[in-house]
């Protein structure tokens, strides 16, 4: 034990020295000796500092315990950086500058590829067969570039077009998770599923919602249709991370194909925790929100109904509904899954996957930290996540709030269907009496107002 030791604190003094190359080899010999798991971690820290980012990933491949914070996570992030940057961002074969003027002639299709010159440079669509940008209404490419561009060009918000006709068809933004699945099972059988998918190298794994479209294409007919895409960057050339430039970027795809597929209307798997819930943490009238006040009548100009059929549920009510539904074995909301697996050690599988009784590892580095930060993220979920899966123990300083009664949490709230388009709000409420209970009055969560 003292030689042990002793070997310990010699690699250890290397790696504070930054000397990560010597300590790493010190370290690769000390893997099976009763230094392991001090020489496993040690080796992934190194690693790590020295930037070689696949070896790291192979390394955690091969002892999967060695990342015990989120260094493999990082790495992957690295990688995927550097494939983006040695594969170019594509651009069309007949180039234009951005035209802040004429905001519609910056978009341009070649082949079944609809491209957008936005004012950093290019992202497109691959569309199906048969789209033709000449057939797209113009309020819908107004609505498209709004979503897209309004945090950072101002005159996208102001376009004013001949109003679209609606169409006859219903649609959701389906992502293969728990929210928006529970608002496919709420909705009329015929609504059209599409799926944005990401058509770069990054960390999001496309996997566990592809092996969830095929159970559901198996189990009941319905295909779910697939766009590829890179919008996404958009966010990149402003200082932030890949993602969607506003929340209803995420229907950005329906936006352009609403005369192609005929649309009516374009739904989201919104929950209360973004509705009637600030962030999670306070309640709010979402009725008379600002957002709730422009959008809507925004997608209207488009001829498209801005619905939110699950408005009235709560994360915990969308588990329910799921666990009552032929998809529970199939579907999942983790982004680091690979096939059919969950990460379970994500923040996702925390609150979606634990409760569902699914194996996670409640320690991991990025539950434990989310746990701890301020404010809480999905703060009244989050309690009730602890406390359904009994790890109050986990954050104690949570104790206050998890011992209040969170019975209700998983029940409806049924000033919501107010919010639901007239042509939806009788199969929606039929379907969630089916699968829900309502919440009593007085509504626990009016009086939400969290300080976690």
């Amino acid at each position: 034990m003292i030689f042990s030791g002793f070997r310990r604190w010699r690699i250890r003094r290397l790696y504070n020295k930054g000397k990560w190359s010597t300590a790493r080899r010190y370290c690769e010999a000390e893997l099976t000796t009763s230094n392991r798991d001090f020489a496993t971690e040690l080796v992934v820290r190194c690693l790590y500092n020295e930037k070689r980012w696949q070896e790291l990933l192979d390394f955690t491949t091969r002892y999967p315990e060695a990342d015990r914070g989120t260094y493999a996570h990082k790495a992957k992030r690295k990688v995927a950086e550097k494939t983006e940057a040695s594969e170019g961002i594509p651009e069309p074969e007949r180039k234009q500058d951005w035209d802040v003027k004429n905001l519609l002639s910056n978009w341009s299709q070649e082949g079944e590829r609809l491209w957008l010159r936005h004012p950093w440079g290019w992202v497109h669509w691959d569309m199906p067969a048969g789209f033709s940008l000449s057939e797209i209404h113009p309020a819908l490419l107004h609505l498209a570039l709004e979503v897209l561009l309004f945090p950072w060009v101002p005159e996208t918000k102001e376009w004013s077009v001949e109003p679209r006709q609606p169409g006859i068809h219903h649609s959701l933004s389906y992502s293969g998770g728990i929210d928006s699945t529970a608002a496919m099972m709420l909705l009329p059988e015929d609504t059209i599923l599409a799926y944005h998918e990401r058509n770069f190298t990054s960390m999001l794994n496309h996997s566990l919602p592809h092996s969830t479209f095929k159970v559901i294409q198996e189990r009941t007919g319905r295909k779910v249709m697939i766009i590829r895409s890179n919008h996404e960057k958009i966010r990149t050339y402003n200082g932030k991370q890949t993602g969607f430039s506003s929340a209803n970027a995420a229907c950005v795809h329906l936006i352009l194909l609403a005369d192609y597929l005929d649309l009516r209307s374009i739904s989201f798997g919104t929950v209360i925790e973004n509705t009637w819930l600030e962030k999670g943490l306070k309640y709010r009238d979402f009725s008379n929100s600002h957002y709730w006040n422009h959008w809507p009548k925004k997608f209207k100009k488009a001829g498209l109904s801005y619905a939110l059929p699950i408005n009235h549920i709560s994360e915990a009510g969308a588990l329910k509904i799921c666990q009552q539904s032929p998809f529970l074995d199939v579907v999942n909301s983790c982004l680091r899954g690979q096939g059919s697996q969950w990460c379970g050690t994500c923040w996702k599988c925390f609150h979606k996957n634990g409760p569902l009784g699914r194996e996670i590892d409640p320690t991991s580095k990025e539950i434990s930290t989310f746990l701890y930060k301020k404010p809480l993220r999905t703060a009244q979920h989050a309690l009730w996540a602890l406390k359904v899966q009994r790890l109050e123990h986990l954050a104690p300083h949570l104790r206050e709030h998890i011992a209040d009664d969170l019975s209700w949490w998983d029940k409806a709230y049924e000033p919501g269907l107010q919010l639901i388009n007239e042509d939806l709000r009788d199969i929606v409420e039929t379907k969630t009496t089916t699968y829900l209970e309502w919440m009593k009055e007085p509504y626990a969560l009016e009086s939400i107002d969290l300080d976690v």
